[in-house]
């Protein structure tokens, strides 16, 4: 039994990369088709689909009275995203100028991360000790809502980038959009059977090894339900395109509290168990870390010289979160 959790926790996994390269590229041609912002595919298409593994894990996991699976795996998966996905691809390629039209996300990603420590521990909102009932969670939807409204706004502002030629020759293909969408629903129902998986045989492995779900949830869930945001990261600033990996990022933590979260609490009401011990201290490195993030796309320098310096809080972001899952494990 123990053997083929490992096996199919695998393959649990295999499913969610592959399904969310699916979602993104689905979604990501289907933007071009309806010709929709670039600025729209970061902050939300991209951002959205790498996001569908942390949702399928996370609302599986709350459903099945697994919550510190689901919390864990949240908080887990932000940490990760900014540690480790644009901690790596700082130290790999560093970063030009200052990215500061991206604040706004980055503030409201605070402030989502915030909002979840005010409602886990305001007794209105609460569930038992400490948790989000289903008014928190129609909380948590309402503002996923305002934060669509502000994407949308920022796309109509935004100027198409995109280069005509390539949206004309998408365009006078008519099967693309055959393509698109069955690439997008194949990648869906990947992350939701891939999330069924991890979540499943997870929690088998953490009770063979003897240790909470909470420690699963925050090392090895999370860590492979953020390797979609990982891998577009990478490889768009490979392409020299940081807007889109952090916009990536950015929106796809943004997602993970405020939409998984937020819907899993109004389906049924979550309860954190051991909250002051294990889920308190990560929304404080997710706070703190995200405001990091913040002073980095502030911070001002030619060109040279953002490079080295970015390099080095690539460096540092990656040990702020090696020291993260030291202080997981330890704990």
């Amino acid at each position: 039994m123990i053997v083929s959790s490992y096996v199919l926790l695998l393959v649990g996994f295999v499913l969610l990369v592959l399904g969310g390269d699916y979602l993104i590229k689905g979604g990501s041609r289907l933007s071009a088709l309806l010709g929709v912002s670039p600025l729209l595919i970061g902050l939300g298409i991209a951002a959205f689909g790498t996001s569908a593994p942390e949702a399928a894990v996370s609302i599986k996991a709350a459903l099945s009275d697994h919550s510190a699976v689901s919390i864990g795996n949240v908080l887990g998966s932000n940490i990760a995203n900014i540690g480790l996905a644009i901690g790596l691809a700082l130290l790999l390629f560093g970063i030009k100028g200052n990215h500061r039209k991206l604040w706004k996300e980055v503030a409201f990603g605070f402030a989502a991360t915030l909002l979840l420590l005010v409602l886990s521990i305001t007794p209105f909102f609460r569930e038992g000790n400490n948790g989000l009932n289903r008014i928190a969670g129609w909380v948590l939807l309402f503002f996923f809502a305002g934060y669509l409204f502000h994407l949308f706004r920022m796309s109509r502002s935004d100027k198409k980038n995109n280069q005509q030629e390539d949206l004309d020759h998408v365009k006078n293909r008519p099967l693309e959009y055959v393509k698109s969408i069955l690439m997008t629903l194949g990648g869906i129902a990947g992350v939701i059977f891939g999330g069924s998986f991890v979540v499943d045989h997870a929690v088998v492995i953490a009770g063979s090894w003897g240790i909470s779900q909470t420690l699963i949830s925050v090392t090895i869930v999370a860590l492979g339900t953020s390797l979609p945001e990982i891998v577009v990261s990478i490889i768009a600033v490979r392409k020299n395109h940081w807007d889109m990996a952090l916009g990536n990022i950015l929106g796809s933590n943004l997602f993970n509290i405020l939409f998984v979260l937020g819907t899993t609490a109004a389906i049924k009401p979550m309860e954190f168990s051991n909250f002051n011990q294990l889920v308190l201290p990560d929304l404080f490195i997710t706070m703190g870390i995200t405001v990091m993030l913040f002073f980095m796309l502030m911070r001002k320098g030619r060109n040279t010289d953002s490079i080295k310096k970015s390099r080095l809080l690539g460096a540092f972001l990656l040990a702020a979160y090696i020291a993260y899952i030291a202080f997981a494990i330890i704990r």
